[in-house]
């Protein structure tokens, strides 16, 4: 379990928390829920809402932490943010997630739509409901990396040098 630091300890003596697997997994199911009755294109539009508000924050942070200029990453790609974080020395194993993310991201911005309208036409409805688990698992890791990085953000853990967080 996520414990909450006492805002008035030094960073000294700041208590190191741990994000555990399963707390990652009960947030994002807790926010997903929302969406548990969502249409297909419903929740296509949120998963690719989700995934350009991940792009822009992790845009900010190039931005904000490291001086790039806005104008010269607006164009960026999320591969290419992915790639100037893992320079700026962002956490590898958030690099690791994000690039599941940008895989996900990919295949529902470039093929997803267009392999489902084909596939219903070929198979009817029931291929739409085995794309529909498709589209939910992307929905769940897009969660997931939006979960991880409020975590990393707000314990300052974003970066290699951040302090390991030891275990309760």
């Amino acid at each position: 379990m996520v414990e909450k630091q006492n805002k008035t300890q030094s960073k000294k003596e700041k208590k190191e928390v741990i994000l555990e697997p399963k707390e990652v997994v009960r947030r994002v199911t807790e926010s997903l829920k929302q969406y548990d009755d969502a249409t297909f294109l419903e929740t296509f539009g949120v998963f690719m809402g989700k995934a350009q508000i991940v792009e822009l924050a992790l845009k900010s942070v190039l931005v904000n932490s490291h001086k790039y200029e806005e104008e010269k990453i607006e164009k960026h790609t999320l591969g290419r943010t992915i790639k100037e974080l893992e320079k700026c020395d962002v956490r590898p194993d958030f690099i690791i997630l994000l690039s599941g993310l940008l895989e996900h991201r990919n295949l529902m911005a470039h093929e997803f739509l267009a392999v489902n309208a084909m596939g219903k036409k070929l198979a009817g409805d029931a291929f739409e409901i085995l794309n529909t688990k498709q589209l939910k698992y992307a929905l769940f890791k897009v969660e997931e990396v939006i979960q991880v990085y409020d975590f990393l953000i707000e314990n300052d853990y974003l970066y290699k040098g951040s302090p390991e967080p030891e275990e309760n």
